[in-house]
């Protein structure tokens, strides 16, 4: 249901400063040959959590041609190799992943929305890196048209994991109740903005130890933040939705300025080829911390480029996350180092190979430095760039 996209603008933002984007910066960098593992067919998304519980990150790949995910168990050192039995079916088109322990036996399993479908896909993990469908999974849900995103979180408070998904033409969201035993049932649908669309998110936006809901609402050009209760009930935080640039389709979470309250960043699409005035790439919102989030004034400088996903996480180390975008249709990523005030402190451009979309940050080989995961979809591989 994605709408068509224009030639890439990137907005980023700025306190009292033009920020540097792809093309001020030094230019694409080759750099190194970067390590590359393999995965299944066309690699979507990717996430990162250690999955046997030997301290060390280990990959998740969801491929969404061959209906698969791999699984990727890591050395600790930046090598990863094939869990045994992977890769394990995922159903339809996996799109999206969360993890999360979901039957509460301490290990950790895996959720995907299955695009095309009306239904989430879990499976249980062994501890070992070796993962089984859920008894029921997978599990329906009545979205209208089908799943694009998903989350997980404890919505209600009953000490097990609930899962979060979009009803795009609906305008809403469908939760989907934890039972603390890998089972799901229907729960509440939440009103959020016009068509959300893609990754919904669930994070603690407001710093009170309870799961709020984050919707990038393609059609209104904002983001709905609802905050939870931790009964089960969300209301809208004070301001919301908030704007957040043209037909936003993809948001992540991080603290982008080094003072502890989450912000946001989103990748934004027009909704035409026409439409010129449109500012398609990345929007960057500052988090007040209690739940609400402002879009800065800064600058658009068009890059020719179609961001398709984002990734948050400090890549050099100085203590105030990054971000991270993959232009699927140019074969190569930004980089953007953030500073504490918020805005963009330089910028690079990366090629990998071909087709990036799924993206990640996280410190694979232990230097304290966030590592970059990209999705090469047209190589069936990810790839890593260490961090800076």
């Amino acid at each position: 249901m994605r709408k068509p996209i224009c030639v890439a603008m990137i907005s980023m933002a700025c306190l009292g400063c033009s920020p540097l984007l792809p093309g001020d910066g030094p230019g694409t960098v080759a750099g190194p040959a970067h390590p590359r593992f393999a995965t299944g067919s066309a690699p979507g998304s990717v996430e990162v959590a250690d999955l046997n519980g030997d301290g060390k990150p280990d990959l998740i790949v969801a491929n969404e041609q061959s209906q698969n995910v791999t699984v990727l168990l890591g050395d600790g050192r930046g090598g990863f190799t094939a869990a045994p039995g992977s890769p394990f079916a995922a159903g339809q088109q996996p799109n999206d992943v969360a993890i999360g322990d979901f039957n509460r036996d301490g290990k950790l399993d895996l959720a995907f929305a299955n695009h095309e479908a009306k239904h989430l896909t879990v499976l249980l993990g062994d501890g070992r890196g070796r993962f089984a469908p859920a008894p029921g999974s997978p599990f329906a849900v009545a979205v209208r048209p089908h799943t694009h995103g998903v989350a997980t979180g404890d919505l209600n408070g009953d000490g097990n994991l609930d899962l979060l998904t979009d009803s795009w033409g609906n305008d809403q969201m469908a939760v989907l109740l934890g039972d603390g035993k890998g089972g799901f049932k229907p729960g509440p649908f939440l009103m959020v903005g016009k068509h959300p669309y893609q990754r919904v998110r669930i994070a603690d936006v407001n710093r009170d130890g309870r799961d709020d809901v984050i919707a990038t609402n393609l059609e209104g050009d904002n983001v709905t933040i609802l905050l939870g209760d931790g009964r089960g009930g969300f209301q809208p935080s004070t301001g919301s939705p908030f704007p957040c640039g043209d037909s936003p389709f993809f948001a992540a979470v991080g603290d982008l300025n080094g003072d502890g309250k989450p912000d946001l960043a989103v990748i934004n699409a027009p909704s035409s080829t026409t439409d010129r005035q449109g500012r398609d790439g990345v929007t960057l919102l500052l988090g007040d911390g209690k739940g609400g989030f402002k879009m800065m004034a800064g600058s658009t400088v068009g890059t020719g480029k179609v961001p398709n996903r984002l990734a948050i996480g400090d890549v050099n180390g100085d203590g105030v996350a990054d971000v991270a975008v993959t232009y699927t249709d140019n074969d190569s990523i930004a980089l953007f180092l953030m500073s504490r005030q918020g805005a963009v402190a330089s910028s690079s451009t990366i090629a990998v190979g071909k087709r990036p979309r799924g993206i990640a940050i996280h410190d694979l080989n232990g230097d304290g430095k966030g590592d970059i995961v990209v999705a090469d979809s047209g190589d069936n591989q990810v790839m890593v760039i260490p961090g800076r």
